[in-house]
This record gives C-alpha cells, sequence and structure tokens, in this order.
C-alpha cells in the first residue's frame, strides 16, 4: 500500500455541490449612518413620497378586504416595521410571515409594492446652468418616509 493514499486529502470539505457559491453579505455599511441627502423642502418631499405610499396601502387594504383577509394597523405596522429593518440590512421575514398563507401573501405583496418605491423616487440635483442630475432616494430619507408612514397609518 502506498503511504499517500493513508493520508487524508487535506483541501475543505463541502456538502454542497461542486461550484455552488455561497453569497455573502456585506453588512459593513450597516453600523455606519446614511448620507442625508441635500432636498429642498425634505418636508414636503416627505409629504410627498407618503402620500404615494398611502395610496399603495389603500389600494391593498381594498383587495384584502375583498378576499375576506384584511390588512389592520397591527399588520400595517409590521410591514413599516419590515421595511424598515429591510433599510438596515436586516432580514424583514419573521415580520411577514403569518399562519394564515393567504393573509401571509398579502402582507409580502403590499411589503414588496412599497420597497420599490425609493427606486421609482427620483430627485432632481442641478449640476450647472445646463445639467440636471436625477438621484434616487437615500436611505436616510427613505426612513423620515417610513417614520412618518407609520404614524399616519396608526392614526
Amino acid at each position: 500500500m502506498d503511504p499517500s493514499e493513508s493520508i487524508p486529502d487535506k483541501r475543505e470539505r463541502s456538502f454542497l455541490p461542486p461550484r455552488v457559491e455561497i453569497l455573502r453579505l456585506d453588512f459593513s455599511l450597516r453600523e455606519k449612518p446614511a448620507r442625508t441627502q441635500a432636498v429642498s423642502n425634505r418636508g414636503g418631499e416627505v409629504a410627498r413620497v407618503v402620500k404615494r405610499l398611502l395610496a399603495i396601502v389603500r389600494e391593498h387594504r381594498s383587495s384584502a378586504r375583498r378576499v375576506g383577509s384584511p390588512i389592520d394597523p397591527t399588520a400595517l405596522g409590521m410591514i413599516v416595521d419590515a421595511l424598515r429593518i429591510e433599510s438596515y440590512g436586516g432580514d424583514p421575514r419573521p415580520l411577514l410571515h403569518h399562519p394564515d398563507p393567504v393573509a401571509a401573501w398579502l402582507r409580502q405583496s403590499l411589503y414588496q409594492e412599497l420597497l420599490v418605491e425609493p427606486s421609482n423616487v427620483l430627485f432632481t440635483i442641478p449640476i450647472d446652468e445646463e445639467t440636471i442630475r436625477y438621484e434616487a432616494m437615500e436611505v436616510e430619507f427613505w426612513r423620515e418616509c417610513l417614520q412618518e408612514l407609520e404614524e399616519r397609518v396608526s392614526e
């Protein structure tokens, strides 16, 4: 018997099939404060975004009532909390879970639709007399909008 055959292989062993990579999330920016976006009339812009968010919430609540699984204020609060947790890089799934699959789907559906709103809202930043740059909503501004939304839905 060849002595090299009795020595175990020093390579790392994995239970994953070959060529499978595990996605590693980078939370290095998680603890750093978000950059505050220079938005003129910040309160008015927050109100404008929250108005859009409330329209989405009303539409989903109406649909949920039609299927017999209304989204109550507690569930709305959990959805807003899930959005806030996601903005910090956390896992929002526990807040969206519900034993009733229809209620869980309704929560997740509303969450997903609200989650894409920051990318739909663009701010114009004048660079010079001829150039305007469009910027997506910053995280800190989104969190302000979520705070206002939470206050509005809890009323």
